[in-house]
């Protein structure tokens, strides 16, 4: 948030603003958590669970979110539909990519320190041949360049001590033309890359310490869709 926009990451961490969240923030947390029920389980099992058991995770926790939320920003979508796409999104990754996935580790959390700040990150999954896998779902394929340059991607390896093999793991959401699909994009992390990201990484804890946080206005996400704190921070303006 601080590279986007320092001025959000001032409204949210500093003074507290949380805003509502989205639909599509929603649908990827439930989206998140079905998947997690049948990875946790299957390092034990080594098998998935039915496809209806995994649609029903997906539900329970669709219904705990929305009743936990006040205020969510459906956008342009029903519920209703948000939640059926989400579905289709769990389907279509227990269909296609689950079934060639054996877990070590799930939702497992690392702490670290950068300059004495704590560095907390949680890790969607370990495999048995130890990649990492990020789960996503996204509106539109990932580019490669996108996985490349992910800084989270880079926060995992930092975690690990060690270069690493990643894939996203990417459920594309259904179009007029296209079913939802999900696919794998794989990238990798050097230590050379671990090097660079902390040094980063460092010299922003060091901006943020200044208690100066300018708005970037260059890029979509300076806009009311894209930005809940857009009236707080340019609604005065004509």
């Amino acid at each position: 948030m601080w590279q986007r926009c320092p001025r959000s990451w001032y409204f949210r961490y500093v003074l507290g603003k949380k805003m509502r969240p989205s639909g599509a923030m929603i649908e990827g947390s439930c989206y998140h958590s079905a998947l997690e029920v049948n990875f946790k389980q299957k390092i034990v099992t080594r098998v998935d669970l039915p496809i209806e058991e995994c649609l029903a995770s997906y539900s329970d926790a669709w219904e705990a979110r929305i009743k936990g939320e006040p205020e969510i920003d459906w956008e342009d979508k029903t519920p209703g539909a948000l939640k059926d796409e989400g579905v289709q999104l769990v389907r279509a990754y227990m269909g296609d990519i689950s079934p060639g996935v054996q877990p070590i580790e799930v939702e497992k959390p690392y702490v670290d320190t950068i300059a004495k700040v704590p560095i907390v990150s949680v890790l969607d999954l370990v495999d048995e041949k130890e990649k990492v896998i990020d789960h996503k779902t996204a509106a539109r394929m990932y580019l490669q360049d996108d996985v490349d340059k992910d800084g989270q991607m880079t926060t995992y390896a930092f975690m690990r001590k060690k270069a690493i093999i990643g894939e996203f793991h990417v459920a594309i959401k259904p179009t007029k033309t296209l079913p939802a699909r999900a696919v794998i994009l794989r990238t990798f992390r050097t230590i050379e890359h671990v090097n660079w990201w902390k040094e980063m990484v460092e010299g922003i804890i060091s901006q943020m310490k200044t208690g100066i946080a300018p708005p970037n206005p260059i890029g979509y996400h300076c806009s009311p869709r894209f930005c809940g704190y857009w009236k707080l921070c340019r609604g005065h303006l004509p």
